[in-house]
């Protein structure tokens, strides 16, 4: 067949045709428009955050020469330390560096409050009149200044605290009396000019640490784009484009040169496209486009795509309905014509599967009855409780009560009929309880031996697997009269199997199999065998679970008795998940 009629040929030519060109067009248009738009958005908004930080850098500017002046000039300041604090001198003295602050901070709006420290004295003196200013933040800043380094960056340049878990900008200079003056501006006072600016836009003002930290309270970013932010401050790049969880954000930075912040200006792109005219108009007309691109793709692709869809859904509702002779039409494209021949070959396959399917499930609802058969026994419960009476009758309480146990566990057992599978410990506890239970009834008689490798004990199996092979055992063990009949039942590792088997034998110490009855198992014409319903039974789940994986084995043991081994994959929990 030509590649002309490969359907994805015909549908890449098609597309390419029409929406290639369109495509290009307006991948361009939004490049180019967007472009533009970011410059001048990010010019407008670089020159009004470098405003606005000189502004602030201005106010910061002015203060620090009013605490540099103040530390060194002013005499009450430079005298604290020259008297003692309980002294008439020293409470004049407070109480005029006091009176100064409060007149001085009336020239600087934006200072939350200025302070003097006098460290010999552990004193701190603050304007009254403060501005946002509670008695915790003075407390805290207390501590703050006792434990404060005269090598601390703020001590040299506008930083960052928290007090009481508010942000401010602080600054203090120190004289040589190693007295502290000191002043708190507020973060949001700081911001409040550029705020206002930009309540006027869909715009956000932000002021971050150069460390990265956000500042700005009420707003919570991840710290990966605050870093992203102070790296962009800090490089020549006029604005960055990020992804935040507002959406994709324009962002313009300028950092402060006399503090260790950086305004940062977000602007939503959804605002930036709304100045796109231009953009916008091609906008509107691009779904009038695309409804004449799907026509045309509707009328081209009908032919070729849909009436051959159409037909494999139509193909599939019949063979839901159960419709199985129900076949395709092929079609003229070489995928069309794959799909309908693997379908119609899947539709027949199907037919047959449900047969065998059928027929199965038939199979396993007889071994599933035999199994239940075979697992209630009449004569077993009517002689379990005839034990139970007698030992009643004896005034056996204790031994009564144990047979009663035993019976409980092994019909709460074995009517477990809906279980597929059981772990290993389960069905040698099982056994266990049946072997007791018989060996109640014959005391004298019985004994059994159980071991199991500790590594199989939670292996998988279906249950009451190998109870026949140990019923077959004591029935033929009554033909013993000169020694205890003795059953063992030996669990390990299968060493043929080197991926992964288990070993499961049942022997015990009688006259074992005679040749005809092991030329019998080996033939297997105990299958069909009303005689031996319990083995058959056995080879049929076994093979039902495991296939050709599992076989059964009969033989004699070289001292004398029989022997039947039982080889399975090894399966547990995680195999089945």
């Amino acid at each position: 067949m030509s590649k002309q009629r490969s359907l994805s040929f015909k549908l890449i030519v098609a597309f390419s045709a029409v929406t290639v060109p369109l495509i290009l067009f307006l991948v361009y248009i939004n490049g180019y428009a967007m472009n533009v738009v970011r410059a001048q958005v990010a010019e407008s908004q670089q020159a009004l955050l470098k405003m606005h930080s000189n502004e602030m850098d201005a106010a910061l500017t002015q203060v620090d020469h009013y605490l540099l002046s103040s530390a060194f000039q002013h005499a009450g300041i430079t005298s604290l330390t020259l008297n003692a604090p309980d002294s008439d001198e020293y409470t004049m003295t407070k109480i005029q560096v006091l009176n100064q602050l409060n007149a001085d901070l009336v020239n600087y709006s934006r200072v939350g409050m200025l302070f003097v420290y006098a460290t010999q004295n552990e004193d701190l003196m603050t304007s009254e009149h403060n501005r946002n200013v509670s008695k915790a933040i003075k407390d805290e800043l207390v501590s703050m200044m006792r434990s404060l380094s005269p090598d601390a960056p703020i001590v040299k340049k506008w930083g960052t605290v928290r007090l009481n878990g508010q942000l401010w900008l602080m600054r203090v200079e120190k004289n040589d009396f190693n007295v502290y003056t000191g002043a708190l501006i507020g973060i949001d006072t700081l911001m409040n000019p550029i705020r206002n600016v930009m309540m006027e836009g869909a715009g956000q003002a932000l002021l971050i640490s150069d460390a990265g930290e956000l500042l700005t309270p009420g707003i919570s970013i991840p710290q990966s784009i605050s870093e992203r932010f102070r790296i962009l401050s800090r490089s020549d790049k006029p604005y960055e484009t990020m992804t935040l969880d507002q959406g994709k954000m324009l962002v313009v930075t300028n950092a402060s040169q006399q503090s260790d912040t950086n305004l940062v200006v977000m602007i939503p792109e959804k605002q930036l496209l709304q100045r796109l005219v231009t953009y916008q108009r091609i906008i509107n007309l691009v779904p009038f486009a695309a409804m004449l691109l799907l026509l045309i793709l509707l009328i081209f692709l009908r032919g070729i795509l849909l009436k051959p869809i159409q037909q494999l859904i139509r193909g599939m509702k019949r063979i839901r309905e159960g419709d199985l002779t129900y076949r395709l039409d092929y079609s003229t494209s070489r995928e069309f014509e794959l799909i309908t021949s693997n379908f119609n070959t899947m539709a027949s396959e199907i037919n047959e599967l449900k047969i065998n399917v059928y027929e199965e499930q038939l199979r396993l609802n007889k071994a599933e009855i035999k199994q239940l058969q075979l697992q209630i026994h009449p004569h077993f419960l009517l002689n379990s409780l005839n034990v139970v009476f007698h030992l009643v009758e004896a005034r056996e309480i204790k031994l009564a009560q144990k047979m009663i146990r035993y019976i409980m566990n092994y019909f709460r057992f074995v009517t477990r009929t809906a279980v597929p599978s059981v772990r290993m410990e389960e069905e040698i506890e099982h056994i266990v309880t049946y072997l007791e239970i018989q060996k109640m009834r014959f005391p004298n008689f019985l004994d059994f031996k159980v071991n199991v490798d500790d590594s199989l004990q939670s292996a998988l199996l279906p249950p009451v697997l190998f109870q026949p092979f140990v019923e077959n055992a004591i029935i033929h063990g009554f033909l013993i009269r000169n020694q205890r009949f003795l059953v063992r039942i030996d669990v390990e590792r299968d060493p043929e199997q080197p991926e992964g088997g288990i070993s499961i034998r049942i022997s015990d110490n009688g006259r074992g199999f005679t040749e005809e009855q092991l030329v019998k198992f080996e033939s297997g014409r105990f299958r069909h065998d009303h005689e031996h319903l319990g083995i058959g039974n056995v080879y049929e789940r076994l093979r039902m679970n495991y296939g050709e994986r599992a076989k059964l084995l009969f033989g004699n043991l070289p001292e004398g008795g029989a022997e039947v081994a039982l080889r399975l994959p090894l399966q547990t929990e995680s195999h089945m998940r």
